[in-house]
């Protein structure tokens, strides 16, 4: 029950209620409020926070800190792969906004500094520091901080241009297997015999995701069960991620694929299913070779141990092969934004391709595609104009045959219609 008086110029609300967890009778009241309805606005507020439990509110309360009661609820529901990437995004509005008091948040405030951050970091990090900013203060208007969220109508900023997606052509994908091989082939010292082996489990993982479309982590998890050799197909259930900003090993953990749409199976061409089937025999090699330190663990891809290497580990062992021959970077999701390219350069529709990645909206497919394809534009208005080119031609050689057979076509017409 809510009661309402007005003191000299503004009002007051007096709410008595039964706390929900003493069974105690209580009130709770407040002043200040220019208006009768801002007063029973908040009174009806304070009465469903006291309904459910929630402790007074401090109005005082810094959006910083404001951001670690949000995150203390928040953390249960996401998966653990995604904990590292959102501290990264709450760390950075930490910073924005280090002194200032959540109720002191305007729209302006927040699309001045929206604008300020567009200048640092790319535009899909700053599309996800605005998620969880959006988040944390729609939990604050269902809590009564506001009437409304007031940066609701917050825009993204203007990119100049649009993110870059790194691939290899074709070129560089035949420099790279050409000096992948020759790099295997190197004569060592018998003492660094395991270097060739571990070369060639390195390039089957690479083939992975260059020749099927493979995430790194989802490279990383696969095991002896998952490569089908009668119909040369990877079986994608699982990735090998870290929840840690460090990385370490011991940090790391299977966990489900990264949406329900991850779960696939994808069919490899000759040349990767072959750099599969030919680690898998030398697999056991390699095992015999580190008998002393091999613990077997069905990891396709393992290391002397028998553990599996981490993104980590290929990401460092990749970036070092690109720079010892000087080939482009583009890092190992480049490998797949490499399939994506080869893919659509064989004509790939984009629902299949969706397929292939594992996608969950065809909407990420469909942005990819069309960064890989922009580039193509004069070579597709070309071939549009030697289409146009044919299609003239043979109408014209067809022109005079038909004229005419339908001359001569129309005699017989006549005279049948005589007799």
């Amino acid at each position: 029950m809510a009661t309402f008086r007005k003191r000299g110029k503004n009002w007051e609300y007096r709410v008595r209620y039964t706390d929900p967890i003493t069974g105690k009778k209580k009130e709770s009241s407040k002043g200040g409020f220019r208006t009768k309805a801002d007063a029973e606005y908040a009174a009806s507020q304070a009465f469903i926070d006291t309904r459910d439990g929630i402790t007074k509110r401090n109005d005082n309360i810094r959006f910083s800190d404001y951001l670690d009661v949000w995150w203390a609820t928040y953390k249960g529901s996401v998966k653990e792969t995604s904990l590292r990437s959102r501290l990264s995004s709450i760390g950075v509005l930490k910073n924005c906004f280090q002194e200032l008091q959540l109720k002191n948040l305007t729209l302006t405030l927040y699309q001045k500094t929206l604008n300020e951050q567009a200048e640092k970091y790319s535009k899909n990090y700053l599309i996800s520091i605005n998620q969880i900013a959006q988040m944390v203060m729609k939990k604050a208007t269902r809590e009564g901080y506001f009437r409304f969220n007031p940066i609701a109508d917050a825009r993204m900023p203007y990119y100049e241009t649009q993110e870059k997606i790194n691939f290899w052509e074709p070129v560089t994908i035949q420099q790279f297997q050409k000096l992948s091989h020759e790099d295997i082939k190197k004569k060592r010292k018998p003492e660094f015999r395991h270097v060739a082996y571990e070369k060639e489990r390195d390039l089957a993982l690479y083939y992975c995701c260059m020749y099927g479309g493979l995430r790194p982590g989802e490279a990383c998890a696969l095991q002896l069960h998952d490569y089908y050799p009668i119909t040369k197909e990877i079986n994608v259930d699982k990735t090998f991620s870290s929840a840690a900003s460090n990385q370490t090993l011991d940090t790391y953990r299977l966990y489900p694929p990264k949406t329900k749409n991850a779960y696939r199976t994808v069919p490899l061409p000759e040349i990767a299913y072959k750099q599969i089937e030919n680690w898998i025999r030398l697999r056991n090699e390699y095992k015999l070779l580190k008998k002393q330190t091999f613990q077997e663990s069905h990891y396709l891809f393992c290391k002397k141990t028998g553990q599996p290497l981490t993104p980590r580990d290929i990401r460092t062992r990749f970036n070092a092969f690109l720079k010892k021959y000087d080939l482009p970077k583009i890092g190992m999701h480049g490998l797949r934004h490499t399939y994506t390219s080869l893919q659509i350069q064989a004509g790939i529709d984009p629902k299949s391709l969706q397929l292939l990645l594992g996608h969950a909206d065809i909407k990420t497919t469909l942005n990819v595609y069309a960064h890989l394809t922009k580039d193509k534009k004069q070579e597709n208005i070309m071939r549009f104009d030697e289409m146009l080119k044919n299609l003239e031609s043979g109408a014209k050689a067809g022109q005079g045959p038909k004229n005419a057979n339908s001359e001569t076509a129309e005699t017989p017409d006549i005279n049948a219609q005589e007799r």
